[in-house]
């Protein structure tokens, strides 16, 4: 009897459950609207404005500020920096030429409504794929063939590390839309020496690593409810081989943007795309 008692009372002392967080999505209402990530975010190209010069090439029309021209948040902030690669999305400070970076998620209110992150590119370290596919004209490497085991180990490095970012920015800005900004855009179908120096049929398969790279980044999006913008194949058609109106720079960059980056043609249409993805 008064062991029963004694368990009863147990039963009875216990607090009450908690609910969960409500995580839900909110709707976009001129919100805060918070661009993480590197240099895919900060733009990488030349603007004369301070954020420029202090370390982290954050350029004053890249994507983010034209999002924020177009949706018209009541607050923006833009803490992308170039280089930055996931854990020093949350975790960990990035050293810059210009000084010591805090940890992105530092500066997201939690009361973010909309949050883009732009991140993976680094963590995958695609420059060092691309650069053992470069040749010279008429010539081929067959990275096709030779790296296919590497770029598979470099794409489940990018969704390892950007998964627990994703969730931290959820934890921090639990009810935000996470809209999550795919890379690649700068490969086509074929290669044009000098511009990409690269052999037509290693070309298309280096556009297949990045759509396999996109599908990877859609995945830990999905792990946060949130939204993905596959920005690789969107982009067809506008890689450093159009001359007209290309969205990238090419392997010859060195004053627009840096090389394979997004020049501002690519940050407007980027911006678009993001902007489309806004739940109103």
């Amino acid at each position: 009897m008064a062991a029963t008692v004694a368990a009863l009372a147990g039963v009875v002392a216990a607090p009450p459950a908690q609910a969960a967080p409500d995580t839900t999505p909110v709707r976009y209402t001129n919100g805060t609207y918070v661009a993480m990530g590197d240099s895919r975010a900060s733009g990488g190209f030349f603007t004369p404005t301070p954020d420029y010069f202090l370390g982290c090439k954050r350029s004053a029309a890249n994507y983010p500020a034209i999002v924020a021209l177009l949706a018209l948040p009541r607050h923006f902030v833009d803490t992308s920096c170039a280089g930055a690669q996931a854990p020093n999305l949350y975790t960990a400070g990035q050293r810059t030429n210009a000084g010591y970076k805090p940890p992105q998620v530092r500066m997201v209110p939690r009361d973010a409504q909309v949050v883009s992150v732009s991140i993976g590119g680094n963590d995958m370290r695609w420059g060092a794929l691309v650069g053992k596919c470069t040749t010279a004209p008429l010539t081929d490497r067959f990275c096709r063939t030779r790296l296919n085991g590497e770029a598979r180990w470099r794409i489940a490095r990018m969704e390892n590390r950007v998964t627990p970012a994703l969730r931290a920015i959820r934890r921090q800005a639990p009810r935000a839309q996470i809209i999550v900004v795919g890379i690649g855009g700068f490969m086509g179908n074929h290669g044009c020496w000098p511009m990409v120096p690269i052999s037509d049929p290693d070309v298309r398969w280096m556009n297949q690593v990045f759509n396999r790279a996109g599908d990877a980044l859609r995945r830990a999006a999905t792990k946060v409810d949130g939204t993905f913008v596959d920005a690789n194949r969107l982009s067809a058609g506008h890689d450093p081989c159009n001359v007209i109106s290309p969205w990238y720079e090419s392997a010859l960059s060195n004053r627009i943007a840096y090389p394979y980056h997004i020049n501002q043609a690519g940050a407007i249409a980027v911006a678009a795309m993001v902007n489309g993805a806004i739940r109103r």
